[in-house]
């Protein structure tokens, strides 16, 4: 279990910590657990994230064919979301690999994934010229949601432009702009200084506020949403395929769903009358048609509640009427 280096100060600030995605950390601020909860916070102390470097004169060409991705063709400073997938086509891990140099990689995922995602990178290094390693313990990065980026700038820090990473130089550590947002990677010293920085000027939150606005904005995660159980399309993260880098594991199953279209489900939101746990069964009609995978309220307590769950064709339609555990709702765009 990797440990926030901000531990002692959440505490000291009498916030909640717990365990998520593999690392303790932030779970809620004094705010969250108010009457009001926070509706916008966009700073998030993401210790749970890791980062395996890969590097070396064969690193290029071999990670290319061990991850869905294009590695092909990313040059320095860039960054691209992946899969990594099994032969069959089913999705082994998450993650976005940042290009730092000629040869030089970074995948960015979660503790909770990087271990078997390193073992099963090993098991296909053989003779090649390149180097794994896991360097979580040497940074710890914060998050800043993409609507705090004028914010950012106020403080005189400049985010790199969607897909894109940059190094901070002196010090050490680099920024890298996700879907999820722009993520700062610094030694453990330094972010407890960043942090102090930035949470005067940006709203700070924890990971079940997290977890809420994740869900809300659809954005599906590795353990919930995505497991070893789904095809790369019915997750609809289209975005970490790439038809024309050349063979990589998996790629004959991606090629084979593309050009059949035979996508039978797909991940959609649903909106919910009240609250229902992960796993329930979705049915329209009395037939089961579908699995809820992450449930959250959108204003933390009561009313509606998101949704995101697998739904089968043709159910998967916007404005479809379902029931999940005798709650009523419906399908989402």
């Amino acid at each position: 279990m990797k440990i926030s280096p901000l531990l002692e100060h959440h505490r000291h600030a009498g916030f909640q910590v717990s365990a998520y995605r593999g690392s303790e950390t932030l779970e809620k601020t004094g705010e969250e657990t108010g009457p009001a909860p926070l509706q916008s916070p966009a700073l998030y102390d993401a210790s749970w994230r890791s980062v395996l470097a890969v590097s070396g004169a064969d690193a290029r060409k071999w990670l290319n064919g061990m991850i869905t991705a294009n590695v092909r063709d990313l040059t320095p400073g860039r960054v691209a979301p992946s899969f990594q997938l099994d032969p069959k086509g089913h999705i082994l891990a998450m993650f976005d690999v940042a290009c730092v140099g000629a040869d030089e990689f970074l995948l960015l995922s979660d503790e909770a994934q990087t271990a078997g995602l390193e073992e099963r990178l090993r098991r296909f290094v053989f003779i090649s010229k390149l180097t794994l390693a896991d360097r979580s313990e040497q940074f710890s990065p914060l998050l800043v949601r993409s609507e705090a980026l004028a914010a950012l700038a106020g403080l005189g820090i400049t985010a790199p432009a969607p897909g894109a990473c940059a190094d901070l130089g002196e010090g050490g550590g680099w920024m890298a702009a996700t879907a999820a947002g722009v993520e700062i990677w610094r030694p453990p010293a330094a972010t407890v200084g960043l942090w102090r920085q930035l949470a005067p000027a940006i709203e700070p939150g924890g990971w079940r506020q997290y977890e809420r606005q994740r869900i809300l904005d659809g954005e599906p995660a590795y353990g919930a949403e995505i497991t070893g159980a789904e095809l790369a399309q019915e997750t609809g993260e289209l975005a970490r395929l790439d038809y024309t880098k050349g063979c990589y594991v998996g790629q004959e199953i991606v090629e084979r769903v593309r050009a059949r279209g035979a996508v039978h489900r797909h991940l959609v939101r649903l909106r919910l009358e009240a609250a229902v746990a992960a796993g329930t069964t979705v049915e329209v009609a009395g037939a089961a048609a579908g699995r809820i995978t992450s449930v959250t309220s959108p204003n933390g307590h009561s009313g509606s509640y998101i949704a995101l769950g697998y739904m089968r064709d043709p159910h998967a339609a916007t404005g479809t009427t379902v029931t999940a555990g005798g709650v009523a709702g419906e399908v989402r765009s």
